[in-house]
């Protein structure tokens, strides 16, 4: 993603990968929210054209329910392997110019190596990272993957084939994917720390005692056949503590990486390519902005992993059928509160409320700070306040600096949303009430 995109953007960009072959054929989900990226990069003919599987939702049995989720709107997504996407994505970042070198790269290599500035994207290899980067594994969060092929010569019992499956059970949880028609991958998360795995057996032995955890699973791979593995990975939670350096960033996965529950691994990796590629793009073009735009990407990306931690611990929490196990306890430890019902509460004071009579609060200011575009990273004013020095400008697309500041001029909701809107990018009614809401619970405006 990031040469794809510096390279499109007229910068000089060499690819050092690894030796042809090397890249690992884990299975991977690409939701359709990566169709923006593959969008942004102008390389969605070349996915459409790649031999994915097409998939259209989860079917899932989590914490004692079962639910059946297509996508939204008919959306479909895929399923490739990381090899195969690794291999797509690369012959388009060579088309828009970057260079490559096929290398068994070291971090010497790596910190010596001819360049204005250096994206490590080695993913867990984590080339640079681990020299530089201070990995920092996620507390309670140790899962072992381990992971087979099977084949089935008769139709998958399934109520649509495409389908990612998801299972929890007492000692860990389980997902598959279709690899083609006929085969699916399957695999067990587990932490062998907590996990009653069978003592004594190999990797088969224990694989096939944890499938058996799992009734719908096994249920659905009944009739079909191990024909490759099981392999094990390393699925645990981590982050650099280190993100950037004066020549360097850490993308993707050398980054940081989200536990798989998410599905949003790929994802995550695309839009961490991006931003890695604007802020270095931001470096070339304004040295003087080369500090501002790292720090931006730094924390940018220490947010994006908290939000995927608490996302993680939520979802983990659901899917707990012995909640007091270990390997559940730990993992759903709440993170940190949110305001959620702080917002819900200001909403039903506005909608109760005969009119508007808003006020800025005392420690609002309006002041410059790292805001995004497509290509670089510029200074904008943002709200900041004693809680939020870093600043804030957009909540759900709405201008807060903007509707702060408009809010003491209207009596009534309706004129306040008209007021907003002229010379503006129109957003819907919806996230305008949440934006207003939000601006209420967190103190920025006083008063209903």
């Amino acid at each position: 993603t990031a040469a794809r995109l510096l390279a499109l953007w007229g910068r000089d960009v060499l690819v050092v990968a690894k030796p042809s072959g090397g890249e690992p054929e884990l299975p991977e989900s690409l939701t359709p929210s990566c169709r923006k990226f593959f969008d942004l990069m102008g390389i969605s003919p070349a996915i459409d054209a790649a031999d994915f599987v097409s998939s259209r939702g989860h079917t899932v049995w989590w914490g004692g329910e079962q639910r059946v989720e297509p996508f939204a709107e008919g959306q479909h997504g895929w399923q490739a392997t990381a090899g195969q996407l690794s291999r797509v994505m690369l012959r388009a970042a060579q088309a828009a110019g970057a260079r490559l070198e096929r290398y068994a790269l070291t971090a010497d290599d790596v910190t010596t190596w001819p360049a204005r500035f250096r994206i490590d994207a080695t993913g867990r290899a984590g080339v640079l990272a681990r020299a530089l980067g201070a990995r920092r594994y996620e507390p309670g969060h140790r899962t072992v993957a381990l992971i087979g092929t099977w084949r089935r010569e008769t139709a998958w019992p399934l109520p649509d084939p495409t389908h990612t499956l998801l299972e929890s059970y007492a000692d860990g949880w389980g997902w598959s994917v279709p690899v083609t028609d006929r085969t699916r991958a399957l695999a067990v998360m587990v932490d062998p720390r907590t996990t009653s795995l069978a003592r004594g057996e190999r990797a088969r032995g224990v694989y096939l005692a944890e499938i058996a955890k799992m009734p719908h699973l096994t249920s659905v791979f009944r009739g079909s056949d191990l024909i490759d593995g099981p392999s094990g990975w390393d699925a645990s939670m981590y982050v650099a503590e280190r993100m950037t350096g004066p020549d360097w960033l850490l993308a993707g996965d050398a980054n940081s990486f989200v536990d798989p529950l998410s599905s949003a691994g790929v994802k995550k990796a695309m839009a961490s390519g991006w931003l890695a590629a604007v802020a270095v793009n931001t470096a070339l073009a304004d040295g003087s902005m080369r500090e501002t735009a790292f720090e931006f990407y730094a924390a940018r990306e220490r947010a994006t992993y908290g939000q995927f931690l608490a996302l993680t611990r939520q979802f983990l929490r659901e899917g707990a059928t012995v909640p007091d196990h270990p390997f559940w306890a730990d993992r759903g430890a709440p993170v940190v509160a949110d305001d959620r019902a702080a917002v819900l509460a200001a909403y039903d004071r506005i909608r109760a409320a005969d009119g508007l009579s808003l006020t800025l609060a005392p420690d609002v200011t309006f002041e410059p700070r790292s805001a995004l575009t497509e290509r670089t990273i510029v200074l904008e004013e943002h709200l900041v306040t004693p809680l939020v020095p870093g600043g804030i400008r957009y909540l759900d697309g709405v201008d807060v600096v903007a509707l702060v500041r408009l809010a003491s001029e209207a009596r009534q909701v309706p004129d306040l949303y008209a007021v907003y809107g002229r010379g503006r990018t129109a957003v819907e009614l919806t996230d305008f009430l949440k934006a207003l809401a939000t601006s209420v619970a967190r103190g920025w405006l006083l008063g209903v």
